[in-house]
C-alpha cells in the first residue's frame, strides 16, 4: 500500500507560482493573437475550431469562447468546407500555401500552416483581406498597359497623321473644283473619312502625350459649366435635361483643360448611351466636398442603357468599345482615366443595366 506523501507549503506556493505564470502566459499569447487584425483560427481534423482571435469571431458578431469546437465551415453558413481548406486527417503531409479567394464579396489572402502537438494535427488559417490591395493592383496595371500602349500609338499616330493631311488638302482643293454629281459625292465621301481618321489620330496624341500636367487653382463648377457649353448645342438638339447639383467645394490644383476634356468624353458617353434607349435623356452633374479625407468628388449619372456587368470593368481599357464601328473609337474613358491618374485622383463607375450609369472622380484638395 502506498502512502501518498503530504507537499509541503513551499512546494504548494512553488505550485501555485507556477500555474499562474502558465496562466499569465496563456492570457499574454492571447492577447498578442487578438490584437491581430487579420482573421486568425486553427481546426483539427474533423474542422473544429481549436483556438481562435477576437477579429475572426467578430466577423460573425461573436466572441472567441462562442465559437470554439464549432466546424468553421458552418459560421459561413455552409455544409461543408472550402475548396481551399485541407486538415491532415488521413495523415497525409501538408504544406503551407496561400491561396486568394473571395469571400463574401471580398478578396482575401487564404494561408495556411499546418502544426502537430501531442500527436494531433492541427492546421492554422489566416486570412487577410486584400480587397482594396487588389484593386490597387489592378490599376497599377491598367497604368502600366496604358504607358506602354501610349508609346506605340504615339509612333503610329505620327506616322497616319502626314499622308493624312496631304489627303484632306488635296480632297479639299478638288472640292473648290467646278465637279459635280457622282465625282462630288465620292469626293465628299473621302473628305469626311479622311476627317474621322484626323480625329481618331487626334485622340491617339491626346492619349498617348506624357507632358505634365500644368496645375494652378480651379473651380470644378466652372470647369462643368464651360463644358456643358460647349456641347450645348448637340444636347439640345438631343432633348436631353442638364442637372447641376453643385455643393460647396473649395479650389483645387488641376489642369484645366485636361479636366475639361475628361468631363467632355463623360458626357459625350452619357449622350450615347441615353440615344439607344429612346427616352428622353437626363445627365446629371454633382459636386460635393468631404471634408475627412480632404477630396472633392464629382459625380456624372445618366439614365442611359447602363452597362452590363460583366463589361463594366473593361471600359476603361484602351480601344474598347460596344459602339458600332463608326461612332466612338474606345479611346474616350481611357483618355479620361489617364488624366485623372495623372492628377493624382481616381474615377470609377457604378452601373445598371436599363437604369444608368455613373462615373464618379475623386480629386485631392491643394494645400
Amino acid at each position: 500500500m502506498t502512502i501518498s506523501r503530504k507537499e509541503t507549503p513551499e512546494e504548494l506556493w512553488k505550485k501555485s507560482v507556477l500555474f499562474r505564470q502558465i496562466w499569465n502566459s496563456q492570457k499574454w499569447w492571447q492577447h498578442i493573437i487578438d490584437a491581430i487584425t487579420d482573421y486568425l483560427f486553427v481546426i483539427d481534423h474533423n474542422y473544429r475550431i481549436l483556438r481562435t482571435n477576437k477579429a475572426f469571431a467578430g466577423f460573425f458578431g461573436k466572441e472567441p469562447p462562442d465559437i470554439i469546437m464549432t466546424p468553421y465551415y458552418e459560421l459561413f453558413g455552409l455544409k461543408e468546407p472550402h475548396d481551399w481548406c485541407s486538415v491532415s486527417g488521413n495523415k497525409e503531409r501538408l504544406s503551407p500555401g496561400s491561396v486568394e479567394r473571395k469571400i463574401n464579396g471580398s478578396v482575401f489572402l487564404v494561408s495556411s500552416f499546418p502544426i502537430s502537438y501531442d500527436q494531433n494535427d492541427a492546421v492554422v488559417y489566416i486570412m487577410k483581406d486584400i480587397t482594396e490591395t487588389r484593386r490597387l493592383k489592378d490599376q497599377i496595371y491598367h497604368l502600366d498597359k496604358l504607358s506602354s500602349l501610349g508609346t506605340l500609338t504615339s509612333g503610329v499616330a505620327h506616322e497616319i497623321n502626314n499622308p493624312l493631311t496631304g489627303i484632306i488638302g488635296y480632297t479639299e482643293m478638288l472640292l473648290m473644283n467646278d465637279v459635280e454629281g457622282t465625282t462630288k459625292k465620292y469626293l465628299r465621301n473621302i473628305y469626311d473619312s479622311a476627317i474621322r481618321c484626323k480625329k481618331i489620330v487626334e485622340n491617339m496624341l491626346t492619349f498617348s502625350r506624357q507632358t505634365p500636367a500644368r496645375k494652378s487653382p480651379e473651380n470644378i463648377s466652372e470647369i462643368i459649366d464651360r463644358t456643358i457649353e460647349l456641347h450645348e448645342y448637340w444636347l439640345k438638339s438631343t432633348n436631353i435635361e442638364i442637372i447641376r447639383n453643385y455643393g460647396e467645394t473649395p479650389y483645387v490644383d488641376v489642369d484645366r483643360q485636361q479636366i475639361q476634356q475628361v468631363i467632355l468624353n463623360l458626357l459625350i458617353n452619357a449622350e450615347h448611351a441615353i440615344s439607344e434607349t429612346g427616352r428622353r435623356g437626363r445627365i446629371e452633374f454633382k459636386t460635393a466636398y468631404d471634408g475627412k479625407s480632404g477630396n472633392i468628388l464629382i459625380t456624372v449619372s445618366d439614365n442611359g442603357a447602363g452597362i452590363p456587368p460583366e463589361i463594366l470593368p473593361r471600359i476603361f481599357d484602351p480601344f474598347f468599345t460596344t459602339k458600332p464601328v463608326n461612332i466612338g473609337t474606345g479611346l474616350g474613358l481611357s483618355i479620361a482615366h489617364g488624366i485623372i491618374a495623372e492628377q493624382g485622383g481616381t474615377i470609377d463607375a457604378k452601373s445598371e443595366v436599363g437604369a444608368g450609369t455613373s462615373f464618379t472622380i475623386t480629386l485631392s484638395v491643394a494645400d
